[in-house]
């Protein structure tokens, strides 16, 4: 299994892990879906699914929505230095 761990920012950030979806059963199934850390055995709360998509220029970006319904978008880094920075940033999307 894949996934990712990290956190929210802000003055009180959320922890969270992120599993990659390898195993699509149904082509609509997010490619990450996002969850809060919940300690062991409580469960946790969905709260992001990301799909990955191409630009124009044929770049990776990923492309989603919270639990809020809100639209999400994310970037790969190739460049995390041994884990000192994020493999993904997700951002609040402003498009209209």
């Amino acid at each position: 299994m894949v996934y990712y761990t990290g956190k929210t920012s802000g003055e009180n950030p959320i922890r969270l892990v992120a599993f990659i979806n390898t195993v699509k059963k149904n082509p609509n199934q997010p490619d990450i879906q996002v969850y809060e850390q919940a300690e062991k055995g409580k469960e946790k709360t969905q709260v992001a699914s990301l799909w990955e998509n191409k630009s124009k220029a044929g770049k990776a970006y990923l492309g989603g929505e919270d639990n809020e319904k809100q639209k999400l978008v994310g970037f790969f880094n190739d460049k995390t230095q041994n884990g000192k920075y994020p493999a993904i940033r997700v951002y609040y999307s402003e498009s209209k």
